[in-house]
């Protein structure tokens, strides 16, 4: 215990001596800036499309982090999920708790998110690919290939993305493709055999006509292994490839048709055991008393103590291996095809997004870490969608009013087919033990949403607009379930449910300019999610209950500057939230379910740093700050929806404090080309990886640091760069379970350690 404490300080005095380091290069910035340094000393220029329009990012009235493709490749950014290191107040982890799936996104922003993976579970921040909803959790750690801009905005945007956006969004915007022939190729080895190999094709097909090809092969073994077999867990083998045309009918009118394509046969997201019963927190484990009774001690199992039964020896104590057996799979077929039109009419700008998306997963999980099946589960997922969006965007008043207008219409069908092994084993006889509630599931989802929107903004004076916009929305939902105990054949649920809802969600906005680099801003604005049905009954129909959607209500002051010739760019943000009819998600079998039973606050800031103080030196950082609490706490539906929560706990996946920082550094080596060395670290307090803040599943404040440097030729057509992720190799908790009054056991899921890496590219 004192040795790591030891390590922990150490690690925290470290990443605050690069924080202060980089506090102490913005804040001695102004004197060298004030001497004239070169244009190159500039902070770029970054566009953003946060308000459904293409401006500056120091130009929207919107709390936005925004990197481009250079930042992404300068911060070595390969996975969408890695935006949480450079963005504050985000959490986007993988291996959502009860799924096994790597690629199963959970994200929190300010707080607000959802924390499941169920195909009948929606999001809490909305996710678009160019301009395209991506409706599942399932499939939303994204590989970040050939990506032109990645957005994080923080804080509900109901008004013109939607529902489901309660928290936030993240918008990813492919590269377009290129007016000439042109290409890249790239390669990286690493740690755990890294064989990664990407590239693009830039092909002018006629005078107005262009594509653009990419793809990529991602194969790494696992950072984890399981005992039982020795098969390793969370490694990787993907392939992805997008094509893309650009068709420039007219100077007016251009059409873009878009096709994308994932493929990954991997094995289950790691996990290990961290608790098994008769300890403190546990009450009993009625399953995991009479599964050792009367089923466990007849299998010819012997754990690692010489006892037929599954006991805390199963505990390995290291956070990559396990005891755990079973089904190893992580399968996913995730593809796309997508057509979008901008038409410059004069007066208004027509834009329209016509999208269809298919995923199918496989993914298992042993939430008992053993040979035994106690808690095995594997799903079958499948889910297709189709959207269609007009957009109009145009001006009035002599420029004195911009508005943007439109029209939404989203389907999707989904199905879930699957097990839970629970118990397995146990069956009725003369004297009581409880029958096991494993059961085979299957259930079907179809949705469809219409929205119109609309939102302007007036210039009431040179310096002061004013913006106001709305939002229509209708939700229809229907369920079908056909849940079936494998036990005794008994039916637990067949039926069909079906409900609709309606929302309207306004944003006003004032927003000040006192100067052409400063922006003012105070905001109001509403975010819902969408409500459900829960699916994932165990004892009978009864457990079928619907819930409501939340709803969320943001005041925010923020403020865009910049100084000393742009030479450093400061932006803030501070807000409060008021969080009405929560819904609260419990997994903790065979308690299992969703309700409206919180009420909650929000509050907190975030203020983000970009200075280039010479040419040649780049400084970022950024800190985040949110409280959250509990105002209300009710009760669920029914009998068996007893919530773990009491109005000191805290959410879910919500540090109170994130700080990121990074220096850059590029010394020009005549012709010998340039080189570029990079440090970046990320700081993330305390969080609980489940609603009832279980202290085991806790992830203690850690930093994650990272360094890169890079060799470019003169002409920049080939690049060599050395990384290394992770390099204080932090055990970091990404999701996690607890069970434990029924089942007596407690599982988490550990993000990577740390790594390192060799790329090669050449631009041709």
């Amino acid at each position: 215990m004192l040795h790591q404490t030891g390590r922990t300080r150490a690690r925290l005095m470290a990443a605050g001596a690069a924080l202060g380091a980089a506090g102490s290069l913005v804040s001695f910035a102004p004197p060298a800036l004030a001497q004239g340094a070169e244009a190159t000393a500039q902070v770029e220029e970054v566009v953003v499309t946060a308000r459904r329009r293409e401006e500056r990012l120091q130009d929207a009235p919107v709390a936005v982090t925004a990197f481009g493709a250079e930042a992404l490749a300068d911060r070595g950014v390969d996975n969408v999920a890695e935006i949480s290191k450079f963005a504050p107040n985000v959490r986007f982890d993988g291996a959502a708790q009860l799924s096994g799936g790597n690629y199963n996104a959970t994200v929190f922003i300010r707080g607000v998110g959802q924390n499941d993976f169920a195909i009948f579970s929606d999001p809490g921040v909305g996710i678009y690919v160019d301009g395209v909803y991506f409706a599942r959790s399932i499939g939303g750690m994204l590989d970040a290939f050939d990506v032109g801009r990645i957005e994080v905005l923080r804080g509900p945007q109901g008004t013109l993305f939607g529902k489901n956006t309660i928290g936030g969004a993240v918008l990813i915007t492919s590269q377009a493709p290129g007016t000439e022939l042109a290409g890249r190729l790239e390669g990286t080895v690493g740690s755990f055999k890294r064989r990664d190999l990407k590239g693009h094709l830039d092909i002018p097909l006629g005078e107005n006509l262009f594509a653009r090809i990419s793809g990529g092969s991602l194969n790494r073994d696992g950072y984890a292994h399981r005992l039982s077999d020795g098969q390793d867990l969370g490694n990787r083998n993907a392939d992805a490839g997008r094509v893309q045309l650009r068709w420039t009918a007219t100077p007016d009118l251009t059409v873009d048709l878009s096709a994308d394509y994932t493929r990954a046969r991997e094995h289950s997201a790691p996990q290990t055991l961290i608790a098994v019963g008769n300890r403190p927190g546990f009450t009993g484990a009625p399953f995991l008393t009479n599964f050792n009774t009367f089923v466990a001690p007849g299998l010819g199992i012997t754990a690692p103590n010489g006892q037929k039964t599954l006991n805390p020896s199963f505990i390995t104590g290291d956070p990559y291996t396990t005891w755990g057996s079973g089904p190893n799979v992580n399968d996913l077929d995730l593809w796309g095809v997508s057509g979008t039109v901008n038409w410059d009419l004069g007066a208004i700008q027509a834009k329209s997004i016509t999208a269809y998306r298919h995923l199918k997963a496989q993914f298992a999980r042993d939430g008992d870490n053993s040979p035994f099946t106690f808690r095995h589960t594997q799903n079958w997922d499948k889910q297709r969608q189709f959207s269609q969006e007009f957009q109009f965007n145009g001006e009035g008043f002599d420029g004195r009013l911009t508005w943007v207008a439109g029209l939404y219409y989203f389907n999707e069908h989904g199905s879930d087919r699957g097990y839970a092994h629970l118990a397995l084993g146990l069956r009725p006889p003369a004297t009581p033990p409880p029958i096991s509630p494993s059961a085979n599931v299957y259930t079907v989802v179809d949705a469809t949403t219409y929205a119109a929107f609309a939102q302007g903004s007036f210039n009431l004076t040179d310096r002061l607009s004013l913006t106001l916009g709305g939002r229509a929305n209708k939700d229809e939902k229907t369920y079908y379930l056909d849940h079936r105990r494998i036990a005794d054949g008994f039916i637990v649920a067949n039926t069909t449910v079906s409900d609709s809802w309606s929302a309207f969600t306004p944003k006003v906005g004032l927003e000040f300019k006192p100067k052409s680099d400063v922006l003012l801003y105070a905001s109001a604005g509403k975010g819902f999610k969408s409500g459900g049905f829960n699916a994932r009954p165990l004892a009978d129909i009864t457990e079928v209950t619907a819930y409501q959607p939340e709803t969320i209500r943001t005041y925010e002051l923020g403020a865009k500057t910049a100084w000393f010739d742009r030479r450093l760019v400061l932006n803030g943000a501070a807000y409060f939230s008021q969080y009405d009819d929560i819904q609260v998600t419990v997994n903790q079998t065979p308690r299992n379910f969703v309700a409206n039973a919180a009420a909650g606050e929000i509050k907190g800031f975030e203020i983000e740093a970009v200075a280039r103080p010479a040419p040649g030196w780049d400084v970022n950082l950024a800190v985040g700050h949110t409280k959250t609490k509990y105002t209300e706490v009710g009760q669920g539906l029914g009998p068996t929806q007893i919530l773990p929560i009491k109005l000191t706990t805290k959410f879910v996946k919500s540090p109170e404090w994130t700080v990121n920082a990074g220096l850059q550094h590029r010394v020009e080596l005549g012709n010998l080309g340039s080189l570029t060395l990079r440090g970046d670290v990320s700081y993330f307090g305390k969080y609980y990886n489940d609603i009832a803040n279980d202290e085991d599943l806790a992830q203690k404040a850690y930093s994650l640091v990272g360094a890169r440097i890079t060799w470019a030729s003169p002409d920049e057509a080939w690049r060599i760069e050395a990384f290394g992720t992770n390099l204080t190799d932090e055990q970091v908790k990404v999701s996690g379970n607890a069970s434990s009054a029924a089942f007596g056991l407690k599982e988490a899921s550990y993000g990577p350690p740390m790594e390192w890496g060799v790329s090669l590219a050449h631009d041709f």
